[in-house]
């Protein structure tokens, strides 16, 4: 024990003051551990601040690369195509969405490069292709190069006031824009203020461009570029709208930041600032400030945290101590703590990362999807193909007839033509990817009355909702109801929903449609008793290869582009289409609206002609009742070539009015007319007083054995199926003496 005292450096103290030495001791150790703690915290606090500081830098950054790669992918538009027109660009630019899917950008546009001499017939052909009358190449600056906005998308009030802008004629967008056309690369202004600023809320604006060369490549000297250069695409930006939606769906932010253009912090290049001035009011525990370099411009940032990032720092540490040993397990404890808090917010970090990078793999995607929409498009060879064979049948067999007796055939011709043109058009539409991609569709629109369409539409579907064995009932309101449309695509659109009716509704279904006039627009509804569609699979049912639909689709065997056309064709003729569904099983009502064609534009419609007199001893007195214009008429025709005096006439309400003043012996009757059907027509000439009546022929797509009994019932004679066999009319007409002969016709 005595040695040990002796080489103890509290030997040589005296013995009172050992009790103050161990204490020193202890004090001092206590000191540097809480010191060291204080140290320590600091430097995790700041490291959370510069991991909070370059995650808001990358964001930026990610931000504007996303933008370059929107206009590297517009600027391919350009380079792929000889010549993009006004139409082609903005279906492009609707394709994206910006406004929704890239939050700050004001649009996309085409600035073009041309020469004083060529100014006059550039701005020509731009008020043309634009239609805006008004559209100069502004404002007056001397030189002779000229590059003014021509396209400039989406197309709203702001975008309207720059249209025509020479940007060459101000310094610092001309800075940027030989910038960009020298080097081929993406180039920024400067601070600016758009020329889209024309409310009073201005906010502090930038460009990007990117140079488009003649030939599709960036050539390979400087003299080549600068003589090829077309023009530019490019995007305006407001500076407070681009940085809010980087930053506005933060609900607390822990940093303030100012963005400043150039290498210098002046208030004259402030862009944007986070906060208002009480955001600076407070002294901020940290501040720093970095640089970014987009598009060759530099942009500097000044950081400084917020009270809600200073209220969570560590602080120093101050902590009671019990003994040596304590001390040391604190310090080595808080020492590992702080490495697992630097280690998750690398992790944290690392994670922000993946994810920039996955968004910006998705945006690149986005960009392809385009190129690889057109051979999606190549699988769709029928499914909107629906075309009424019967007509053309019945005008070849009427051709070959009037051939031989030495006839005209000029208006079978026209029908054939008419028929096979309508057929034409639809194949073209749905093999022609880049017109429906580019929303290129022409429509011949005249004056088209609601009614005929409709008729043509149901007799287009009749065949497939017969084969499903559905009832199809149609309502018309009284008298026309006229429209400004194209006649084929107008019953391409109701024949794909009434097909889409059919088929989405299990055998023996009951489909409606109803026409009406509701506060000054045509309304179509076509509603049905079928599967029904899901709530959540409603908002997204127009949109093309969307999940949902595609999965129903295919279920049923079709692409799921049917619906997308609808919604196209409906509002390019200025209407819109909705659905609706109570839920799965319960059925589901499509409507489509159109505006009505004003009253001072309905046309004229002609008389309907007066019956021919009957010539005595000459065959019999036949009338055709059918809402199918062309068919009603090429079978009249084919009976008047036979000898017979023939009335057409297509609803059942005009059968009963002829039948007091035309007698017939004969009367081919379709089951399947609007307002009052075939059957009602039936039972009400049976029930006129005069004897037996006329020979009564069912003209109809149904030939169950249900629907043949049904004839019998109603007080048909015979019971004929679509297409109709000529000699068969024939003989029903000429046998028309002996009435109870034919009983056999409905078995």
């Amino acid at each position: 024990m005595k040695t040990l005292f002796r080489r103890s450096p509290f030997h040589r103290l005296p013995r009172h003051l050992m009790p103050v030495g161990v204490l020193a001791l202890c004090l001092l150790l206590t000191s540097c551990v809480c010191l060291l703690l204080g140290w320590s915290a600091r430097a995790r606090d700041e490291a959370r601040f510069e991991n909070v500081v370059q995650a808001a830098s990358d964001r930026i950054q990610r931000r504007l690369d996303t933008y370059i790669a929107l206009l590297q992918g517009t600027e391919g538009l350009f380079a792929t195509q000889q010549e993009v027109t006004p139409e082609e660009f903005s279906a492009y630019v609707r394709l994206f969405e910006i406004q929704s899917q890239y939050p700050g950008i004001q649009g996309l546009g085409f600035t073009q490069r041309f020469s004083r001499e060529e100014r006059t017939r550039l701005e020509r052909r731009t008020r043309t292709a634009l239609d805006l009358p008004g559209f100069h190449a502004w404002p007056e600056v001397p030189g002779d190069e000229l590059h003014s906005v021509v396209m400039l998308e989406p197309r709203d009030l702001r975008n309207l006031a720059a249209m025509g802008y020479n940007m060459y004629s101000e310094p610092m967008r001309g800075e940027a824009m030989a910038r960009a056309r020298d080097t081929g690369l993406p180039a920024l202004t400067g601070k600016v203020t758009l020329k889209q600023e024309i409310h009073q809320d201005k906010q502090a604006g930038f460009l990007l461009y990117l140079p488009v060369y003649r030939g599709g490549h960036v050539p390979a000297t400087l003299e080549e570029r600068r003589e090829k250069l077309a023009g530019f695409v490019y995007s305006p930006f407001r500076a407070d709208d681009l940085l809010h939606g980087i930053f506005g769906a933060e609900r607390q932010p822990r940093v303030a930041f100012q963005l400043y253009d150039g290498l210098e912090v002046d208030e004259e290049r402030l862009l944007h600032g986070s906060h208002g001035p009480e955001a600076w009011a407070h002294e901020p525990m940290f501040t720093t400030t970095t640089t970014l370099l987009v598009a060759g411009r530099p942009w500097t940032l000044t950081f400084s945290s917020l009270p809600a990032f200073d209220a969570t720092a560590s602080g120093p540490m101050v902590l009671p101590v019990s003994g040596l040993g304590v001390l040391v397990s604190l310090a080595f404890f808080f020492m590992m703590l702080a490495q697992v808090r630097a280690r998750g917010e690398a992790e944290r970090s690392a994670d922000g990362l993946r994810v920039a990078l996955a968004e910006r793999a998705r945006v690149e995607e986005q960009l392809r999807e385009a190129d690889r929409r057109k051979d999606d498009f190549l699988a769709m060879l029928a499914h909107e193909l629906r075309n009424p064979l019967a007509p053309v049948l019945t005008a070849v067999q009427l051709m070959e007839r009037k051939q031989q007796a030495g006839l005209g055939t000029e208006r079978e011709r026209e029908v054939v033509e008419r028929q096979v043109h309508h057929m034409r058009r639809l194949v073209d539409d749905l093999l022609d990817v880049s017109r429906v991609t580019r929303g290129k569709i022409q429509l011949r629109k005249h004056p088209v009355d609601l009614a005929g369409s409709v008729g043509r539409a149901v007799e287009a579907a009749r065949p497939f909702a017969d084969s499903r064995e559905h009832t199809l009932r149609v309502e018309l309101p009284d008298g026309p109801v006229w429209t400004e449309a194209d006649p084929v695509r107008l019953v391409q659109v109701l024949t794909n929903l009434l097909h889409n009716a059919a088929k989405y509704s299990e055998p023996g279904g009951r489909i409606t449609l109803t026409l009406a006039r509701e506060a000054g627009e045509a309304v179509v509804r076509v509603a049905d008793t079928g599967m029904g569609i899901p709530a959540e699979a409603l908002p997204h049912l127009f949109e093309p290869f969307m999940q949902v639909a595609r999965t129903l689709d295919r279920a049923q065997g079709g692409l799921g582009l049917g619906l997308t056309l609808v919604k196209q064709l409906v509002e390019m003729h200025g209407g819109r289409v909705e659905a609706l569904s109570e839920g799965v099983g319960r059925g589901s009502v499509f409507t489509v609206r159109l505006p009505l064609l004003p009253e001072e534009r309905v046309p004229v419609v002609p008389a309907e002609a007066p019956a021919g007199r009957q010539t005595p001893g000459e065959g019999r007195r036949v009338l055709v009742v059918d809402d199918n214009v062309d068919a009603a008429e090429l079978l009249g025709e084919v009976l008047e070539m036979d000898g017979h005096q023939v009335t057409v006439v297509h609803d059942g309400k005009a059968a009963l009015e002829r039948m007091g003043a035309e007698d017939p012996e004969v009367i081919f009757l379709d089951i399947g007319l609007p307002g009052m059907d075939g059957y009602e027509v039936a039972r009400r000439i049976r029930e006129r007083p005069g004897g037996t009546g006329p020979r009564l022929v069912a003209v109809t797509g149904y030939g169950q054995a249900s629907d043949r009994q049904r004839s019998r019932e109603a007080g048909f004679d015979a019971h004929l199926v679509k297409p109709v066999e000529l000699e068969r009319v024939r003989e029903l007409v000429e046998d028309a003496g002996s009435r109870g002969s034919t009983a056999s016709a409905l078995n």
